[in-house]
């Protein structure tokens, strides 16, 4: 169970989500002083887009805060590097206000061509005045888009119903998927110079700051039309401003804004070729639910196996038809590093079978912060991994076989001075078995509490050491015994329902002599 901290609001359904999960969760404004003062004391945090998630909330919050949720698309108002740096996880909601931000666009859209709300707002001061807003038909017209993800393309279909022909600037375009969508690719500069009516659909980036200015706004027509319902900053407003007073272009519709709310002095004001809306992009009932049950389930699913979806500062993607592995791969990776007896230089693991058709360095990963968890004092997560190793000098390799036998196999070796360890397992029903320990073959599922021994095989051994676990109330669970050969050494690996105190291990050693004896605990 986690406690969770919901700042700005969030959908009743999201709410319900999180609470039947069995988390604490605590839905409250708060001001930027008190959360500084109390989020010490959650682990998770959920904001939209008035919270400020600042390097000072982070510093204050500490290692128990795992994860900061957005209940929308844009993180400009969490400070991403500070998190990433404190090893907390950033995630957001990408999907679920797509068609109300792409709607919201396509009626900035026709406003815009239309002057809409100028009209309207005349009309209700008692003035009939038709001929101040002539505006354009849509049909016929060209319509260019930079950005052509999920709300990109949806404006697309949607404006291409309404007789537009549509062309996009999008750095990951490729010509075929274009052709698909029966739009034309084109450069940033041609987008501009042929567009009638400009849409903007990019995250806003170091390089998408400031994007629109005034030498990109004196390249298109003076007819042409701009809108903007993505994240403020990319269009330059002082910029803006003075290219519709002057008219270099004919009108804009903004919702999104630099600063929010837009201040009072703001250039923008009183333009009477310039609609602006308060960041109404995703404000929808349907959006709302979308991205608080989206947020909940994520939050649910992080803290219940760790799971990572949708994570801005995570570069973890994972192919859902293997992302059961990842807990496996984590789980043979803290089993592995446990039996070592000198310090770790290095981590390879190797698909086979059919896991060998997919990416699988998201497993390498999920090992690698396993072992990591089990030498390291540091906060470990899929965030902080990469650093602590880079820290230690552990190298991390992946790789695959493909057509190794019918069996989905994950191999982890862990390479240390003097030579490898190997652990390997898949999964079964659901559960993960250890198929190879070394050269040893074995077949064990494992979890909780483990005893991992190499003995001279004699007889009477398991009596030796069972006798001694039970004299100290410790359940065996499950047992494998496994030789290579005669009568040489044997492998025990044996799953316990309690852990094994020191005196206990110590007393085992002096009875059996075993060439090797770890106790695990995951």
């Amino acid at each position: 169970m986690a406690s969770i901290l919901v700042t700005d609001g969030m959908a009743a359904e999201g709410l319900e989500l999180l609470t039947q999960a069995g988390h604490q969760v605590d839905n409250r404004k708060i001001s930027a002083e008190e959360l500084l003062k109390v989020i010490g004391q959650y682990d998770g945090l959920v904001v939209r887009s008035a919270t400020q998630v600042t390097e000072a909330v982070i510093k204050a919050a500490g290692p128990r805060l795992k994860v900061i949720g957005r209940a929308g698309v844009g993180v400009d108002n969490i400070d991403v590097p500070a998190a990433t740096a404190s090893g907390a996880i950033v995630m957001n909601a990408p999907l679920g206000n797509i068609i109300s931000a792409a709607e919201h666009t396509i009626g900035m859209v026709f406003a815009v061509a239309r002057m809409i709300p100028q009209a309207h707002a005349k009309l209700t001061k008692c003035e009939w005045d038709k001929k101040s807003f002539t505006g354009i038909e849509l049909e016929g017209k060209t319509l260019g888009i930079v950005g052509l993800g999920r709300i990109g393309k949806h404006v697309a279909q949607v404006l291409q119903a309404a007789g537009m022909s549509v062309i996009a600037y999008d750095p990951f375009l490729s010509p075929e998927v274009a052709k698909d969508l029966r739009i034309e690719a084109v450069s940033i500069e041609d987008c501009l110079k042929r567009a009638d009516v400009l849409t903007l659909h990019t995250p806003l980036t170091e390089q998408t700051r400031n994007l629109i200015n005034t030498e990109r706004l004196g390249l298109m027509k003076k007819t042409a039309r701009i809108v903007n319902v993505a994240r403020g900053g990319i269009v330059n407003e002082a910029d803006l401003a003075t290219a519709l007073k002057a008219g270099v272009i004919a009108g804009a519709a903004l919702d999104v804004f630099e600063q929010e709310p837009l201040g009072k002095d703001s250039p923008l004001y009183g333009l009477p070729n310039c609609i602006i809306t308060p960041h109404l992009g995703a404000s929808t009932e349907e959006a709302q639910v979308k991205v608080s049950v989206d947020i909940a389930n994520q939050f649910n699913a992080f803290f219940a196996s760790g799971k990572i979806i949708n994570a801005v500062n995570v570069q973890l993607r994972v192919d859902p038809a293997i992302d059961h592995y990842l807990s496996a791969a984590e789980r043979l990776g803290a089993t592995l590093v446990q039996t070592l007896e000198e310090p770790l230089k290095g981590l390879e693991v190797i698909a086979q079978g059919h896991l060998a058709k997919f990416d699988t360095k998201p497993l390498a990963t999920a090992a690698l912060k396993g072992a990591l968890a089990k030498i390291s004092t540091q906060t470990v997560n899929f965030v902080t991994v990469g650093h602590i190793a880079k820290e230690r000098g552990i190298t991390l390799t992946s790789s695959a076989q493909q057509g190794v036998g019918g069996t989905d196999e994950l191999v982890v070796k862990a390479i240390t001075a003097s030579g490898e360890r190997i652990l390997s397992g898949t999964i079964v029903a659901g559960q993960l078995r250890v198929l190879r320990y070394n050269e040893y073959p074995v077949d064990l599922p494992i979890g909780g509490h483990l005893l991992i021994m190499e003995y001279p095989d004699r007889p009477g051994m398991v009596g030796k050491y069972g006798s001694i676990l039970g004299e100290n109330k410790i359940n065996i669970a499950r047992m494998e015994v496994s030789r290579i050969d005669g009568r040489g050494d044997a492998l025990v690996i044996l799953t316990l329902d309690d852990p094994i105190p020191a005196t206990v291990l110590e007393m085992i050693k002096a009875t059996v002599k075993p060439n090797k004896a770890y106790r695990i605990s995951l």
